[in-house]
């Protein structure tokens, strides 16, 4: 193979590489699973809504993570509340917290907890590192 030749099929080749690359990456990094018994992310199936409380605000490594609640189907039906025990009125009422891992607007990192007669019986955790449209 003559060097130009090789030049030319290594720029054809580079990009395509990338891509495919950058695709796997957000393929590995996706996350999108429930758990509906034992514990995971810190959540224990069965825990009270004051234990879940307590165990959101000890995500020592997500130090913006607040719990996002939608209450009805219109654009202000929500609200984001740092998960502080003295916030637990207000999370009372709800049966499923949306645990925003990265702040207030960022939905792309979550944990989604669903109680039932003041209990936790599903963890669902999602994770995308890209937009999906």
């Amino acid at each position: 193979m003559r060097p130009w030749e090789r030049i030319l099929v290594i720029a054809m080749l580079a990009p395509l590489l990338a891509v495919a690359g950058y695709t796997g990456y957000l393929w590995a990094t996706y996350l999108d699973e429930t758990v509906v018994s034992g514990t995971a992310y810190g959540f224990t199936i069965g825990a009270s809504r004051q234990e879940v409380l307590a165990a959101a605000r000890s995500l020592n490594d997500r130090p913006r993570a607040v719990v996002y609640i939608s209450y009805g189907p219109r654009t202000g039906d929500h609200f984001s509340i740092a998960p502080l025990q003295v916030r637990i009125e207000q999370l009372q009422a709800h049966d499923q917290w949306d645990v925003l891992l990265d702040g207030s607007d960022k939905f792309f990192n979550s944990v989604r907890l669903t109680f039932n007669d003041d209990r936790l019986v599903e963890i669902h955790r999602h994770r995308q590192r890209f937009e999906i449209p």
